[in-house]
């Protein structure tokens, strides 16, 4: 496993060469890849019905993996480039708290298993 404290500086000497405005396009191609790769394993799973543990699904979701790989390398890239790392750390964490009061507020208790 990669030491994301070894892996930063990297990412912040790659987002210093290109600049903020290539790196947010590359992003947003990123994100659509992303989307197109989520998009495929549904139309598989669901409407063809190819089984979610096959051979196929199992390549798709591998392929997932590598797009959000690339999505979370240029997100963090922007983050650091606009200077917005401890805002949308905090954003995270109001959100998390809020979604945790909703899932309690419809019988979610800790450990129990979603819906309770």
């Amino acid at each position: 496993m990669i030491d994301v404290i070894e892996e930063r500086p990297t990412i912040k000497e790659i987002a210093d060469f290109y600049g903020v405005e290539p790196q947010a396009h590359q992003l947003v191609e990123e994100m659509a890849e992303l989307t197109q790769a989520l998009n495929k394993l549904w139309r598989k799973t669901r409407i063809e019905k190819v089984n979610p543990v096959s051979d196929e699904a199992s390549e798709l979701t591998l392929h997932i993996a590598e797009e959000i790989a690339d999505v979370k390398i240029c997100l963090e890239q922007v983050e650091y480039l606009l200077g917005v790392e401890d805002p949308v750390n905090e954003w995270k964490e109001k959100k998390i708290k809020r979604q945790q009061a909703r899932l309690r507020k419809q019988g979610y208790s800790e450990g129990s298993g979603i819906g309770g």
